[in-house]
């Protein structure tokens, strides 16, 4: 129950506070990142288009962006949160 509650609370602080501030202060970083820990290309862009550059993506302008439906942005979106945890 613990394990499941504190990996929780790892992807809520990646996703809410620790990616976004690698991207803007180490984008090749966050990259390189992304790429040595992430294995599928669909997640891959996912994570780019959703962390990286100005105008970082909200998941429904993923979707229409890579013709998808945003339930799979979601899907492949916690498949790399998950690969970055471990």
């Amino acid at each position: 129950m613990l394990d499941a509650v504190s990996r929780k609370v790892i992807s809520f602080w990646l996703t809410h506070s620790y990616l976004r501030r690698i991207d803007k202060r180490y984008p090749e970083y966050f990259k390189q990142m992304i790429y040595d820990l992430v294995d599928n290309r669909t997640c891959r862009k996912i994570m780019l288009l959703r962390y990286t550059g100005e105008d970082q993506l909200k998941f429904e302008a993923i979707a229409y962006e890579i013709n998808m439906d945003l339930r799979d942005v979601f899907k492949y979106h916690k498949k790399a949160i998950d690969a970055i945890i471990g």
